[in-house]
């Protein structure tokens, strides 16, 4: 008999980070991190920065006198919508993540629909970041935190291994959570986000969890008890566990925490080839 009371099996990779960056460099990370996911699940065919030129590419191309192909002007309306809604995605997370109040965690949800998801990412961030004006030596450059975040992802064997089974082209919705503090309402930066009252995540579904959190966020403000950045990194970038965890099983808003769901919706798709050539390059030379 099956069993309906089985925990979500979550990866969890711990990187803590969070005493290195500034909110703007957490922001940028948290892009670069979507667009790395969104490649590696094959939601889209090629990475986001050249689909992203070859696609603005074609639209500043008038050739009336080319006759394009069924395939080929279906397949830009694809890749055209998905990148839109990929872009006011990650802007309107910008300006969530470098406002007042950072999230508690960014949700990336792969699946048909948000409650039959096949695949969850739970980017859980720092409590508090340093402030863009703060000199602190503790602050590491986007690049250098960048260099340091992907190198333990593409790296990290148990991670090869959530990636090697193939994932079809899929919808992904985006979620994030914000902490209520004195009591007061949940401030959000944009309208881009809406409140839901979230959903229990199937079973079944893979659960990645990537933490930028410190060991110790106690006590914590910006300049004070921050650990200095150092060139090698710490024994956590390489811990990599898959366990049980309850607190992973849901996206759901609570008297003490608040979930706002993006109102858009980045729907995958795959490459269109015909007769043996994709019809992005035609895109490049028309």
């Amino acid at each position: 008999m099956m069993s309906f009371t089985k925990r979500t099996k979550a990866v969890i990779l711990n990187l803590d980070i969070g005493d290195k960056l500034t909110a703007i460099s957490c922001g940028h990370i948290v892009v670069e991190l979507i667009k790395f996911i969104v490649y590696q699940r094959l939601q889209i065919p090629y990475t986001y920065q050249w689909l992203k030129q070859v696609v603005n590419k074609k639209k500043m191309c008038d050739n009336k006198d080319v006759k394009e192909s069924f395939q080929s002007e279906r397949h830009f309306r694809s890749a055209s919508s998905a990148l839109e809604n990929l872009d006011f995605i990650l802007k309107s997370l910008l300006l969530e993540i470098s406002g007042s109040f950072i999230p508690d965690e960014v949700c990336i949800v792969l699946g048909s629909t948000q409650v039959t998801c096949k695949e969850v990412y739970r980017i859980l961030l720092p409590i508090t970041c340093h402030k863009p004006q703060c000199q602190s030596s503790a602050i590491a450059t986007d690049q250098k935190i960048q260099n340091e975040v992907f190198r333990s992802l593409v790296t990290s064997e148990k991670l090869c291994q959530v990636f090697s089974n193939i994932m079809t082209p899929m919808n992904m919705y985006v979620f994030i959570k914000k902490r209520l503090t004195n009591t007061q309402d949940v401030k959000i930066s944009t309208d881009s986000f809406e409140l839901t009252a979230g959903f229990r995540i199937p079973s079944k579904t893979r659960v990645v969890v990537i933490d930028f959190r410190m060991e110790n966020n106690d006590n914590t403000s910006c300049c004070n008890d921050f650990k200095i950045f150092g060139d090698t990194p710490t024994n956590d970038y390489n811990r990599l566990d898959s366990d049980c965890h309850e607190e992973f099983c849901e996206i759901q808003s609570t008297d003490v925490a608040k979930w706002y769901q993006s109102t858009y919706v980045m729907r995958g798709f795959k490459d269109c080839v015909v007769n043996g050539n994709s019809v992005i390059n035609d895109w490049l030379h028309s």
